[in-house]
């Protein structure tokens, strides 16, 4: 147990940077929190020389739950996809409103928003260039009328 006792500064701080990477690999956050309690002991450990193993063992300790927490109530719960926005773009469509580059006889044809082309319908006619916006939506066909 003496290699316990030599561990210095920079032995923290390159275990802060070795689990940084691994996180970067792939772990999907759960390594943030032990690697930034890691970099932060290292810098304490650098600033306060005579700070002793017990007492960094026990801040990185501290600060790894307490930055796995915050990062647990901060940010991930705003990485969750919504599986119904991505299988449901026709209705996340609704309210928008955008100018018909084409002309739609007989209130139907096909547009193009973003990067799909749509099948549109309207109550009648509308020529290119009138505002129009969606009102509803079914699969890939979009109810439009103009503004």
């Amino acid at each position: 147990m003496e290699w316990l006792t030599d561990i210095n500064a920079y032995h923290w701080i390159a275990l802060g940077l070795i689990l940084f990477a691994a996180e970067a690999l792939g772990a999907a956050g759960f390594l943030l929190g032990t690697a930034a309690a890691a970099l932060v002991v290292g810098i304490l450990a650098l600033s306060l020389p005579g700070l002793g193993i017990a007492a960094e063992l026990t801040l990185f300790a501290v600060i790894a739950i307490a930055a796995s927490i915050l990062y647990i109530k901060v940010f991930r719960d705003e990485q969750v996809a919504t599986p119904d926005a991505l299988n449901h773009r026709a209705e996340s469509l609704i309210g928008t409103e955008f100018e018909l580059t084409r002309d739609l006889p007989g209130g139907g044809g096909r547009v193009q928003i973003g990067d799909t082309f749509w099948h549109v319908h309207s109550n009648g006619s509308l020529p290119r260039g009138v505002r129009v916006r969606v009102t509803g939506a079914d699969a890939m066909h979009l109810e439009v009328t103009a503004l």
